[in-house]
């Protein structure tokens, strides 16, 4: 936990009940989770309300997935505390020498953290959805890694 954050902030793994919150703070930003499991989520919560959501889905590799602060709590530390936590969930796999991956419109905030930009073109090796995207040559999405030490 980030000690800048308020201290009746806290992180803290999805119950299934978060389900509906964490829906319609993803809805905010139109961000897709369709197939992402409540057990893949984090939630960042400010007494009784989830102020934050994020996830890492792990199939063929990591992803660090739809990350989100409500509007109202941005710029207080929220978002890269709930990264660095998502990014602890990987670390204790015992994983070393993995690289974690991101698809963002928002590259600096990851970059903060040490992800390093990729070429656009890796977008579709990494991703079946995107390769079979008709978007593709224009989507706006930056791809990330963060290599896991």
């Amino acid at each position: 936990m980030n000690p800048d954050l308020n201290s009746d902030i806290r992180i803290r793994d999805a119950l299934p009940e978060d389900i509906l919150s964490i829906q319609v703070l993803m809805s905010t930003y139109f961000l897709d989770i369709e197939g992402v499991l409540v057990e893949d989520f984090v939630v960042v919560q400010s007494g009784e309300k989830i102020v934050g959501a994020g996830a890492i889905v792990n199939g063929r590799f990591p992803e660090v997935h739809s990350i989100a602060v409500h509007p109202n709590y941005r710029g207080k530390g929220i978002g890269s505390s709930l990264l660095r936590y998502l990014l602890l969930r990987i670390k204790s796999r015992n994983d070393a020498g993995i690289c974690v991956y991101t698809r963002t419109t928002s590259p600096l905030f990851f970059e903060k953290v040490g992800f390093i930009e990729l070429d656009p073109a890796t977008k579709a090796e990494l991703w079946e959805d995107c390769a079979s995207c008709d978007r593709l040559s224009t989507c706006r999405q930056s791809v990330m890694c963060l290599k896991q030490e």
